[in-house]
């Protein structure tokens, strides 16, 4: 019989069929998070520059938006921006068709090149958008402001801290509120994230300015706010309690 007992022991424990044994009533834990949340200024930002051309020929409506993307390009450089990176981010070529007497008439070829400005001097973006309309150029967009993967760990860091005291003094509150005192840490996890979009910020005097680039030398350039963006990280402790 005792036999039969053991054999039948030993099969559910291969099997796993036997429960696992409950915490103890003396593992006595609190869990608690602390967050931590504060504003952080950009310090990147970019805009896209769209050079474009129309006419009847392929090739010289190639040539002319290159032209000007080139022109364009060559005077950004010369602002010599802090940090600054310029990216050929489209190249497009397109016959233009009209419907006109049910039927599909070719108006020309249109061509496209775009420029990606970013650099660290995001109040100095206007200076570009000036440019682009001194250049002709009408098609300026997608304005940004972001935060820099070297400063946001640096800002990251600094609130995991933060957060990990008001973890802390949680927890002593909710011992100290059960007349209890707050025994070591039994495990420590980080959470939350941080709220970094890229923001488009619509610039309304834009195409103005480009329609009318004599007005746009004699006008100031645009003021450009970088606004802020929100950090926020979490700590999630869990204590023993005594």
């Amino acid at each position: 019989m005792i036999e039969k007992k053991f054999l039948l022991f030993a099969f559910l424990a291969f099997f796993g069929l036997l429960s696992a044994p409950q915490a103890r009533a003396s593992d006595r834990l609190v869990s608690v998070t602390g967050t931590c949340q504060r504003q952080v200024v950009p310090d990147r930002g970019s805009l896209r520059l769209t050079a474009q051309a129309q006419d009847r020929d392929l090739k010289t409506a190639t040539r002319d938006a290159t032209r000007i993307y080139e022109s364009m390009k060559e005077a950004i450089k010369k602002l010599s921006l802090d940090d600054m990176e310029l990216t050929t981010s489209e190249y497009s070529v397109e016959e233009v068709r009209e419907w006109e007497d049910n039927r599909s008439v070719s108006k020309g070829f249109r061509a496209r090149m775009g420029l990606e400005v970013t650099t660290s001097a995001v109040q100095r973006l206007g200076e570009v958008i000036s440019i682009a309309s001194r250049e002709g150029v009408k098609d300026v967009g997608a304005l940004t402001s972001f935060v820099s993967h070297t400063k946001l760990r640096t800002e990251q860091t600094a609130c995991l801290e933060e957060a990990a005291k008001e973890a802390k003094q949680r927890a002593e509150k909710l011992a100290a509120a059960l007349g209890a005192d707050l025994g070591p840490v039994v495990s420590i996890s980080e959470g939350g994230g941080e709220d970094f979009p890229p923001h488009p910020r619509p610039m309304p005097m834009m195409m103005a300015r480009a329609e009318a680039p004599d007005a746009a030398e004699k006008m100031a350039p645009p003021s450009v706010e970088p606004g802020k963006r929100e950090v926020r990280v979490q700590a999630r402790v869990v204590f023993s309690v005594k």
